[in-house]
């Protein structure tokens, strides 16, 4: 059963189970965000610690978040992490918590309903939130003149909410008004 996740915690709480031991060694901070200095004197102790990552090539792995936990496993010399791997990149994945949109409320652009997406590609989506409980990426839209909120990329990404019941999908909004014709 596929379920929506409504923030990290939750996500990183359900999918703990999921999660492998990788060596802090092999973990790069990549993001610019990552970049900061960070008082590690200040992070506390926890138990269970568990990052996400996305794996690069030759073993080492992109942090996606949980910068706190893996500063704490390299302030207190431990050598393995749990960890969460997942196949997209911090943005993609950070996109999952932020705006959210009624898919009922997306207008989809007659072009689209006449050329839909190969059945591989909505499957590939479908298997891709199954696993993770998360889109790879969020869908486009812009914004006609009065309002409405039409489709430009991700259609795939929609069919896959719309067959697996999903009510809600993340999505970002691109450029001005468009135009659409043939309504």
């Amino acid at each position: 059963m596929a379920h929506r996740f409504n923030n990290i915690k939750v996500f990183r709480s359900r999918m703990a189970a999921q999660a492998v031991p990788i060596p802090v060694s092999n973990i790069m901070l990549t993001d610019s965000i990552h970049k900061k200095p960070i008082d590690t004197e200040k992070l506390g102790t926890k138990d269970n610690l568990v990052v996400i990552v996305r794996r690069n090539s030759c073993d080492t792995y992109s942090l996606i978040t949980g910068r706190r936990d893996y500063e704490i496993a390299k302030r207190d010399n431990i050598t393995t992490i749990n960890a969460i791997i997942v196949n997209i990149s911090r943005p993609a994945f950070m996109s999952n918590f932020k705006k959210l949109i009624d898919v009922d409320k997306v207008y989809i652009p007659r072009d689209f309903m006449n050329h839909p997406p190969k059945k591989e590609k909505v499957d590939r989506a479908i298997c891709f939130y199954k696993y993770y409980g998360i889109f790879d990426n969020p869908i486009t839209i812009k914004l006609d003149a009065k309002g409405n909120k039409i489709l430009k990329d991700g259609y795939a990404r929609y069919i896959a909410a719309k067959k697996l019941g999903v009510t809600q999908i993340p999505y970002k909004i691109i450029g001005g008004v468009h135009n659409v014709k043939g309504r």
